[in-house]
């Protein structure tokens, strides 16, 4: 009797051990799928961060001297640097373990500062028209 009472724990085991290897790496595979679809979405939402940036830089300037203007715009997770001169606004993202630059650029003149790591979420950019350029900020 004690035979069979140790027969199946043995196959319970050995059982749950290969349920283990094979749900495990299906795990992993969904695991990296969606880590990869979260770069892809940072990547996204940092290219409609800059173009936003660069179209207001670029209305602003047409208004002319002494116009500004304050915006809300959402950073995506990761962002590390960023930045706006000669008429590109840029942010650098680490998406899915690579550093990207995302650029988009503008007719107007631009000079600012947007570096330094940020957190996700929404940022306050402030862009003024300083006559020979528009200087872009946090705000």
């Amino acid at each position: 009797m004690r035979e069979k009472k140790g027969q199946s724990a043995t196959e319970l085991l050995v059982l749950a051990g290969f349920s283990v290897a094979f749900i495990l790496p299906l795990v992993f595979l969904f695991m990296s799928s969606s880590n990869s679809e979260l770069g892809k979405t940072a990547f996204s939402q940092a290219k409609a961060t800059t173009r936003t940036i660069a179209d207001e830089a670029g209305e602003i300037y047409l208004q002319g001297y002494g116009a500004k203007k304050t915006i809300l715009v959402n950073y995506p997770q990761g962002v590390i640097n960023g930045s706006a001169e000669n008429g590109v606004v840029a942010l650098t993202v680490d998406a899915d373990g690579r550093r990207v630059d995302v650029l988009s650029a503008t007719f107007a003149p631009l000079k600012g500062n947007l570096s330094g790591r940020r957190t996700a979420g929404l940022q306050r950019i402030k862009i003024e028209n300083m006559g020979d350029y528009v200087n872009v900020t946090y705000g």
